[in-house]
């Protein structure tokens, strides 16, 4: 069955729930390599993977409440074994507590036909289920490489997309973070929610064409957050609002990242690469809340 454009666009997907504790955020930690590396830019994170001093890294929202690797439903008409993340924004409307209940609803809003591709936008809306409030919204766009071509050339059938993220400046950067990705990286952090056998089987990496498995986008957005966090904890209250991150070739587990950073008003530019290999650039941005 193919993708059909109305029946996505329109699918109602049930409102998930969750209530997550300290394990879970530690987990998290630990899914995007918090304690792993020997980085003196980085400090202690022990406060991300420690209960007794615990704080929620701000990328965790993208796993909380998530309804999983929904597009592998026969329902959807979409070539499961050919989606990869494309990019991810996260704005945050207040910092994540260590433990809490949270309700998300999730929205197909953009869909467009590029040729041999598709791309699948979706946009989440994470809320504190006591109080209503707003935590985060999460904005993913997935490349479905296998189910381009689906309008017929009807313009109706395809949306205009969100603006690209943008690249950083082509002056050195202020900084370079060296974080170490472990072999088990993609294995660990699919225990957060995405169970894409991309990930974990070598055999399903082969078919979608990459020679092992690769590391999850949302985990190395999580990451760059880990990469960031001293700029933040440079003044106190410091909060992030939002981080972008647009990937561009695939991060495979046992090999090191390199974050350059880039100062701007409000935030930094970013760019990932391991090795010689450009496979993100983004940006982050802050806000001095009062005391």
């Amino acid at each position: 069955m193919p993708l059909d454009y109305h029946r996505l666009k329109a699918h109602a997907f049930v409102p998930e729930r969750q209530a997550y504790d300290e394990d879970d955020c530690i987990l998290y930690a630990l899914g995007v390599g918090a304690g792993l590396a020997e980085e003196p830019m980085l400090g202690e994170e022990t406060q991300f993977i420690y209960e007794a001093q615990l704080h929620a890294l701000p990328a965790m929202a993208a796993v909380l409440a998530y309804p999983g690797f929904w597009m592998r439903d026969p329902q959807h008409g979409l070539d499961w074994r050919q989606i990869v993340h494309g990019d991810q924004r996260m704005r945050f409307a207040r910092a994540l507590p260590p433990r809490g209940e949270v309700d998300c609803e999730m929205t197909v809003s953009h869909i467009a036909d590029k040729g041999p591709g598709a791309f699948v936008v979706t946009r989440r809306t994470l809320r504190d289920a006591a109080t209503g409030q707003e935590l985060a919204t999460i904005e993913q766009l997935n490349i479905c490489r296998g189910d381009g071509g689906y309008s017929g050339g009807d313009p109706a059938l395809s949306d205009a997309l969100p603006a690209p993220i943008g690249a950083p400046p082509t002056s050195p950067p202020d900084h370079i973070v060296q974080l170490p990705i472990s072999r088990n990286q993609a294995a660990l952090y699919r225990l957060n929610a995405d169970r894409n056998p991309l990930h974990v089987d070598p055999a399903s990496a082969r078919r979608a064409g990459y020679p092992q498995p690769i590391l999850h986008g949302a985990a190395l957005l999580g990451i760059v957050n880990r990469a960031i966090q001293p700029q933040l904890s440079q003044r106190a209250g410091l909060r992030l609002t939002g981080l972008d991150l647009r990937f561009m070739a695939p991060v495979y587990p046992g090999q090191a990242i390199a974050v350059s950073l880039w100062h701007q008003p409000g935030g930094v530019a970013l760019a990932c690469r391991q090795g010689d290999t450009l496979c993100a650039q983004g940006s982050a941005a802050w806000i001095q809340e009062e005391q």
